[in-house]
C-alpha cells in the first residue's frame, strides 16, 4: 500500500512482516534487507530440509532392512544374525582396503552432491534477487520523482514480468494526479478571475445606485417625474446586482445536483412563446422562425432559464444597442434541437469551444463592465444535460452566434 503524507509517501510492505518507509531512509535498504533474510531462510530450509529428509529415510531404510533381515532372510538360510555378524567380519577383513575406497568414494559423492545443492541454491538465488532488485530500483526512483513533484517522467518499464502491472499504475497514478493538479489550477484561476470580474463589475451599478441616491437625499431632483426615473435607475440597478449575485449561486446548486428536475412533456412553440415573450430584455427583438409541432420532455422552469440565459447573452455580447434573436427548432437524431441565433458579431474559433466552460469571459466580456460573471452559458449547458440534452455554440454562416441544445422528445406513453 502507498499513501501520500507532509513527509513524503509511505509504504507498508506485509508478507508475514510489516514494513515502513517515511522518505527519509532508504527505500531499496529496507526492502532488500527484508527479501535477502526471506532469501536466507529459503537457502536454509531448501539446505537443510533435503538432508533431515534423507537420514530420516536412510534410518527408517535400516530399520526396516535390518528387522527383515532377522525375521525373514536369515531363518530362510538357517543361520542366525550373530553368525551372519562373524562371517561379515571374516569378509571385512579381507576387503578392508576395498572398504576404504569404498567409503572414500561415497563421501567424495556427498560432498560433491552437498556442493551442487549449495552452488545451484546460491546461482538461484543471486539470479532471482538481481531480477526483483533492478524493477524494484526503478520502481523506487520513478515514486521519488513523483515525490518531488516530477510527474511529467513515466517509469516506462518494458520488460513482460510481475513488475510491469505495479509500473504502469504508477505511471496511470502520476498522469491522474497531474491532470487533477491542472484542473485545481485552472478552477482557481477561474474562480480567482471571476471574483475580479464581479468586482470590477459591481463597481458601475453600485456607483450609479449611490449617485441617484444622493442625488434623492440632496434634492437634486425636484419633481415628481425625475425622483421616479431616478428610483427606476436605483431599482434597475439593483435588480442587476441581484442577477449578478444569484447566478454563481443558481450554477452551484446544479452542480452538486440539489436542484430536482421535474421533466414534464411540453409543447415545443407554446412553451418558447410564454418563455421567451416574458424574459425578452430590451435591447433584444425576438423572432420565432421555423418551429414545428412537437413535445419535449422538459423541466418548464430549467427551459425558463435556458431561453433567459441565451437572450441575455445575446444582449451582453451583441455588439450593438439592437440586436435580432431568431428562434427556430427541429426534429435531429430522436431529439428536438432548438437553435437560438443572433446577428452580433460572433466569437473566434479559438473561443468557440470555451463557452460553455464555468467563469470562463471572452475578451469582450472583460473590458465591459457588467457583462456577467461567465456563468451564463454554464448554466445552459448543465440545464440542458440535466434534462438529457446537449448543447453547442457555432458562428453563423453570414455571421453572429448559434446556440443549439436539443431535449428528449416526449412519447405517447408520457403523461402531461
Amino acid at each position: 500500500a502507498a499513501s501520500g503524507g507532509s513527509g513524503g509517501f509511505n509504504f507498508c510492505l506485509s508478507h508475514g512482516e510489516v514494513l515502513w518507509y517515511n522518505g527519509s531512509d532508504s527505500m531499496w535498504e529496507v526492502m532488500a534487507m527484508t527479501i535477502k533474510k526471506r532469501l536466507a531462510r529459503s537457502n536454509i530450509a531448501m539446505f537443510v530440509i533435503p538432508v533431515l529428509a534423507a537420514a530420516v529415510l536412510l534410518l527408517i531404510g535400516l530399520g526396516i532392512g535390518f528387522a527383515l533381515l532377522e525375521r525373514v532372510y536369515l531363518p530362510q538360510l538357517g543361520i542366525s544374525l550373530q553368525e551372519l555378524h562373524q562371517t561379515g567380519e571374516a569378509i571385512e577383513s579381507l576387503l578392508s582396503d576395498s572398504a576404504a575406497i569404498l567409503c572414500g568414494y561415497a563421501g567424495a559423492v556427498a560432498a560433491a552432491l552437498l556442493l551442487t545443492i549449495a552452488w545451484t541454491n546460491y546461482y538461484l538465488t543471486r539470479n532471482l534477487f538481481r531480477h526483483i532488485s533492478e524493477p524494484l530500483d526503478t520502481l523506487t526512483t520513478g515514486v521519488a520523482r513523483i515525490r518531488d513533484g516530477d510527474l511529467d517522467t513515466p517509469i516506462a518499464y518494458r520488460e513482460a514480468d510481475e513488475f510491469r502491472a505495479a509500473c504502469d499504475a504508477v505511471d496511470e497514478m502520476a498522469a491522474r494526479l497531474k491532470a487533477s493538479l491542472e484542473q485545481q489550477q485552472r478552477e482557481r484561476q477561474k474562480k480567482q478571475e471571476l471574483i475580479a470580474g464581479m468586482s470590477h463589475d459591481l463597481k458601475s451599478p453600485l456607483t450609479s445606485i449611490r449617485a441617484y441616491t444622493e442625488a434623492l437625499l440632496d434634492g437634486v431632483a425636484r419633481e415628481e417625474a425625475a425622483k421616479q426615473r431616478y428610483l427606476q435607475t436605483i431599482h434597475a440597478k439593483e435588480a442587476e446586482i441581484e442577477a449578478m449575485v444569484n447566478r454563481p449561486f443558481e450554477f452551484a446548486k446544479m452542480d452538486v445536483s440539489e436542484y430536482p428536475v421535474r421533466s414534464e412533456p411540453l409543447p415545443l412553440r407554446e412553451t418558447l412563446e410564454e418563455t421567451a415573450g416574458p424574459q425578452c430584455p430590451d435591447g433584444v427583438t425576438l423572432a420565432l422562425g421555423e418551429i414545428p409541432e412537437m413535445r419535449v420532455l422538459a423541466d418548464r422552469e430549467l427551459l425558463g432559464r435556458i431561453v433567459s440565459n441565451l437572450l441575455d447573452n445575446s444582449r451582453k455580447y451583441g455588439g450593438r444597442e439592437q440586436v435580432r434573436v431568431t428562434v427556430s427548432a427541429r426534429e435531429a437524431d430522436g431529439m428536438a434541437e432548438i437553435c437560438f441565433a443572433d446577428d452580433g458579431p460572433g466569437v473566434t474559433e479559438v473561443q468557440l469551444p470555451k463557452l460553455f466552460d464555468a467563469f470562463y469571459r471572452g475578451d469582450a466580456a472583460r473590458t465591459a463592465p457588467g457583462s456577467g460573471s461567465g456563468l451564463g452559458l454554464a448554466v445552459v449547458k448543465k440545464a440542458a444535460e440535466e434534462m438529457g440534452g446537449s448543447v453547442r455554440a457555432e458562428n453563423g454562416s453570414s455571421g453572429g452566434l448559434r446556440i443549439r441544445f436539443t431535449l428528449p422528445l416526449a412519447k405517447e406513453g408520457d403523461n402531461g
